[in-house]
């Protein structure tokens, strides 16, 4: 009897021990190889926080765009813009505090090539997009260029 419960104990513990192993290297693999880059599609935002909505802007002045978005330097993520669905995408550049690659905030200054903003209604898209992941996230506003 005795060697059947220390067999059975022997077994138990030998299963949990695995179990737990287990557990701390999926953990592990899991956390290590996806840091950054297992972000949810709902995870990634992108925000224009400049110019305003409906704003008003002179189409003869080159024109600042920035914002906000989810990725910071560790999730390999990149911002870029389009106005008025004139592709291809413009990259933005990272002014996040990490560094080149943290794109928490972003800007960009549209210029030549580009072309210039037109008299009356001009849409501007912003797109956040991360390696690993072929979700893109977009944000989308209106502006008004003026004489």
């Amino acid at each position: 009897m005795k060697k059947s419960y220390e067999s059975k104990g022997r077994q138990l513990l030998w299963s949990l021990f695995g179990l737990v192993a287990f557990e701390i290297l999926i953990s592990g693999t899991v956390l290590n190889s996806f840091n950054g880059y297992a972000l949810s599609s709902k995870a990634i935002t992108v925000i224009i926080t400049s110019p305003d909505k409906g704003q008003q802007v002179p189409i003869s002045k080159n024109l600042i765009i920035s914002g906000i978005s989810s990725a910071n330097r560790t999730n390999n993520c990149e911002v870029s813009v389009i106005i008025n669905n004139i592709k291809p995408y413009q990259k933005t550049n990272a002014t996040g505090h990490d560094g080149s690659n943290d794109y928490s905030t972003w800007v960009y200054h549209l210029g030549f090539p580009y072309p210039p903003l037109k008299l009356g209604e001009n849409k501007i898209t912003a797109k956040i997009i991360c390696a690993g992941s072929n979700h893109a996230r977009f944000n989308t506003m209106n502006i008004t260029g003026v004489q």
